[in-house]
Order: C-alpha cells, then sequence, then structure tokens
C-alpha cells in the first residue's frame, strides 16, 4: 500500500513540473504591447523550422504571431507564434540570442523586443 501512494506522489510531482514548465513559456497577450523594429541578421540563421538568409528584417510582433519581413523586398519571410516568459524589464534596444549549430548555422534562439516585455523563444 506505501509503494502504490509513494508512486502516486511521484507521478503528481512529475506532472506538477510539466505544467509548470508549460505555464513559464507561455504569458497572457493581453498585457504585451505590440511592437515593430528592425533586426538586422548578420548571417544565414536557423529560426524555428526555417533558415531567414542574412539581411534587414522587421520583425512585427502583434500578441500572437511573430512576423519577420526582409525589409529589402517587403516580402514576409517567416512567421511564428508569439511564445516565451514574461520578463520584468522592456528592453531598450532590440537584442538577439544565436547559438552555434552542429551544421554550422546559428539558431535564433531568443529575441528581445525593443518595447516589449516578452523574451521571444523560438
Amino acid at each position: 500500500m506505501r509503494r502504490v501512494w509513494v508512486l502516486a506522489l511521484l507521478i503528481a510531482m512529475g506532472l506538477f513540473a510539466a505544467v509548470l514548465t508549460a505555464e513559464m513559456q507561455s504569458h497572457l497577450n493581453a498585457f504585451e504591447p505590440a511592437v515593430k523594429t528592425e533586426l538586422k541578421i548578420p548571417t544565414d540563421v536557423i529560426v524555428g523550422n526555417c533558415i531567414l538568409k542574412a539581411g534587414v528584417y522587421i520583425v512585427v510582433c502583434d500578441r500572437e504571431i511573430v512576423t519577420f519581413t526582409l525589409k529589402s523586398t517587403n516580402q514576409r519571410m517567416a512567421e511564428f507564434t508569439c511564445k516565451g516568459p514574461v520578463m520584468k524589464d522592456t528592453p531598450k534596444e532590440t537584442r538577439a540570442v544565436y547559438e552555434p549549430q552542429p551544421s554550422g548555422y546559428l539558431a535564433l534562439e531568443k529575441l528581445y523586443l525593443k518595447g516589449n516585455n516578452i523574451e521571444h523563444i523560438f
């Protein structure tokens, strides 16, 4: 009988950890300011499931979707669901965090948009 309680407790703790992790990845879009900013990508970069070519992009977060539009052609290159934890402070400038991949490409891991308090993750 004691083993059943220990097993049930371990399962409950695992479920709680999974829910907590999922909650940390999300935010209430109603409290997020919509923003539009420029981002210069210095080299071809993996973002989510696509590769963005080097160039200057207009990045728009409308609280639901993050859109990357190539400034030189005004062509929409990618869209992603807006997700990530709420930050305590609002960034004063747009900043991207890249991680090297085994393929040789860089991957955009996090994006901090000027005037937006969400740590966008991809």
